[in-house]
């Protein structure tokens, strides 16, 4: 009995994340590789819809299996993918803002990617740990607004009984009042460019910034998309803000080979 060639898959071999100037190196790294090529876009809502995926590249080898590993290696991303082919290699790209349009083609397609890093994004952000805050808002690398200040919170202790609860009790209103000035704010800076701003990010604490997400009303009501994405930072600050365009624009890159 002859055996049956096992399907191909894709392996992830690296993953990083990269400035818009080192995405482009990457698209002419991926042209100038020899071998078979193509392109696959992906919307957000298409990568959860496997069978629409193997659709879009009924054409090309990247089905059969190993397209369905690049996507479940993926998961979900809030801006979609674009999955670049080259031989035995292949890139997904999650870029910093969405993927208009699902598409295919058996080439090197860059234009896709190239129109989201030229994109003129203006970017609301806020910057939150505990006991400050910096809130700005961002054109390309350029911060249009922006208000930081700090403000006392204690930190956790170990002490029991009626003290803890008196010292959580204290606490929790001091991180009330923080969430409610970082909103006041955030209505202040936001506000005067509604019509300008595509839409929000965050960076921080986690679980500060769920806090604040849940607390804020202005941002609730505003009707301004929250993207999922936290941006890195350690220190809220100004030089923080001044930075962070750097963050914005980042997307995150996987790296994949074929094997049998």
């Amino acid at each position: 009995m002859t055996n049956q060639p096992s399907a191909a898959r894709a392996v992830v071999v690296d993953r990083y994340t990269a400035s818009p100037r080192r995405v482009r190196r990457l698209l002419e790294d991926i042209a100038d590789t020899e071998g078979p090529k193509s392109t696959l876009y992906v919307r957000p809502e298409t990568l959860s819809s496997p069978v629409e995926i193997e659709k879009l590249a009924a054409h090309d080898d990247m089905t059969g299996g190993w397209i369905g590993n690049i996507v479940a290696a993926v998961g979900d991303s809030e801006t979609g993918a674009a999955v670049y082919r080259a031989g035995r290699k292949c890139w997904a790209v999650l870029p910093s803002f969405q993927i208009g349009e699902n598409q295919f083609a058996s080439e090197t397609d860059s234009s896709g990617l190239l129109r989201i890093l030229e994109q003129d994004v203006v970017t609301g952000v806020v910057l939150l740990r505990m006991g400050r805050y910096a809130i700005g808002v961002v054109r390309g690398s350029s911060l249009l607004e922006s208000k930081t200040d700090t403000r006392h919170v204690k930190r956790r202790h170990r002490a029991g009984g009626s003290s803890q609860r008196r010292f959580m009790r204290s606490r929790d209103r001091l991180i009330r009042e923080l969430y409610d000035e970082a909103c006041q704010v955030t209505r202040r800076i936001f506000e005067p460019r509604m019509r300008e701003i595509d839409c929000v990010l965050t960076g921080g604490e986690r679980q500060t910034i769920v806090g604040f997400l849940k607390r804020c009303a202005f941002l609730e009501k505003a009707n301004l998309p929250v993207m999922r994405r936290l941006l890195s930072v350690d220190r809220p600050n100004r030089e923080a803000l001044e930075g962070i365009h750097r963050e914005i624009w980042k997307s995150r890159v996987l790296v994949f080979e074929q094997r049998s």
